[in-house]
């Protein structure tokens, strides 16, 4: 490209700059659709939010296949689309809709857990017995 008289070193960094502007973008643009317009914090909620969809989808604490992540990704992202309009048509308010849709995804994770354990205490009543 350099012989052919190109500036390599100009489109190399133009490139830079476009992809890093397109990236932040973007990343607002997922932020934005995460319920909170957190710019510094959202990165932390992405692994919550990944997990609750594998549970809602049918997958347990040991086993999870790609049907049941895609099902739960589904369902999930439905819950984001429906959440904030039914918050609005039942209470008025659809931040009542967000605070739910955050009161789900920390459910489905810690019933998941519960589940869990408690099946592991009965695997343990059952060894003894």
């Amino acid at each position: 490209a350099n012989v052919s008289g190109i500036n390599v070193d100009k489109v190399r960094v133009t490139a830079i700059v476009i992809s890093t502007v397109l990236a932040g973008w973007g990343q607002l643009i997922f932020v934005q659709n995460m319920g909170s317009f957190q710019t510094y914090g959202a990165h932390e909620q992405v692994g919550l939010y990944a997990g609750a969809a594998i549970l809602v989808g049918g997958a347990s604490i040991r086993k999870a296949t790609n049907g049941q992540a895609l099902l739960g990704c589904i369902l999930f992202h439905l819950l984001f689309i429906v959440a904030p309009s039914a918050g609005k048509n039942l209470f008025g308010d659809a931040a009542i809709g967000e605070y739910f849709r955050v009161f789900i995804s920390y459910g489905v994770i810690a019933l998941a857990l519960v589940m869990h354990a408690w099946s592991g205490v009965q695997s343990k009543k059952k060894k003894k017995a």
